[in-house]
């Protein structure tokens, strides 16, 4: 793990590569044989992310959905070429709960293998489509170790009708181990306030709430209980000029298109006021 500045740990930045209809709050109005359809935006919002981390001095890691990273191998070479950790976040943006064994295996070494030819590195990281690693998926992290994974980061220590494990430990864990071999739990990051799990993160919950509520959690994770968190953004979430679609999500309402045109702001913020690596440097992972 990096050296901590002023005795604070080192946080982890993290970029989920889709673009604003690869989402599950979408499934049910536009499914995966259909993406092809739709406009694509996520090479310049990603080259827009890409921009706001050479300002800041930050590196990250990138979680390409690998849909898109057939179709724009280019935006995957200049995230590797600019210094960041290109991980993936599967190939068709599905839940993991809802695949079987066989299927999420032969979703995530597709995906693996597709990023690893376009960079010509080892893809050492995993993080779930809509934090999809819960009780109901207890064999992925098998999957993962078999597949040469070091680290996954789809847990999320929280209860939610979507996702979430509100009994997952909250700081980097080993999840699984056999054979001389780990894999590393980078669960999402929340913070222990009257005997709940609040959410941090990014992504909604950094659109959402207000910028002070992040900095507030990401100060007790950090100063109190001395340990790295972890923020995670989409592309998307810095468009607010993205197409309108009508849709309940999975939940019932979705949280997709509040604050688009605030993210982009509250994300300097974010960079300024914290120190951030990828997650393999966090996790000092060779």
């Amino acid at each position: 793990m990096p050296d901590p500045v002023d005795g604070a740990p080192v946080n982890a930045f993290s970029v989920d590569v889709e673009d604003w209809y690869q989402v599950a709050d979408f499934d049910a109005v536009i499914p995966f044989p259909d993406w092809d359809r739709y406009e694509s935006r996520v090479e310049r919002n990603t080259d827009a992310i890409l921009a706001l981390l050479a300002e800041s001095g930050c590196h990250g890691t990138f979680f390409v959905l690998t849909w898109n990273a057939e179709r724009h191998p280019a935006i995957v070479r200049r995230i590797a070429a600019a210094g960041h950790e290109v991980a993936t976040h599967g190939y068709a943006h599905r839940i993991v709960y809802e695949q079987t064994r066989e299927e999420f295996r032969d979703d995530v070494e597709r995906a693996k293998k597709t990023l690893e030819d376009i960079i010509g590195d080892p893809v050492l990281g995993y993080r779930a489509p809509s934090f999809s690693f819960t009780r109901r998926s207890a064999w992925a992290p098998d999957v993962l170790l078999d597949l040469g994974f070091r680290y996954d980061s789809s847990v999320f220590p929280v209860r939610d009708s979507l996702y979430g494990m509100p009994d997952a430990e909250r700081f980097p864990y080993v999840i699984r181990e056999r054979d001389g071999r780990r894999l590393v739990e980078f669960p999402i990051t929340t913070t222990a306030f009257l005997g709940r799990n609040l959410p941090l993160g990014g992504g909604a919950y950094l659109r959402v709430f207000p910028y002070r509520y992040l900095r507030w959690g990401m100060r007790r994770v950090n100063r109190r209980e001395r340990q790295p968190a972890v923020v995670y953004i989409h592309p998307w979430e810095i468009d607010p000029g993205q197409p309108r679609m009508k849709t309940a999500g999975k939940r019932g309402f979705s949280s997709h298109y509040v604050n688009l045109g605030r993210t982009e702001a509250k994300l300097r913020r974010l960079l300024r006021d914290f120190r951030f690596a990828p997650m393999r440097a966090v996790l000092d992972l060779a």
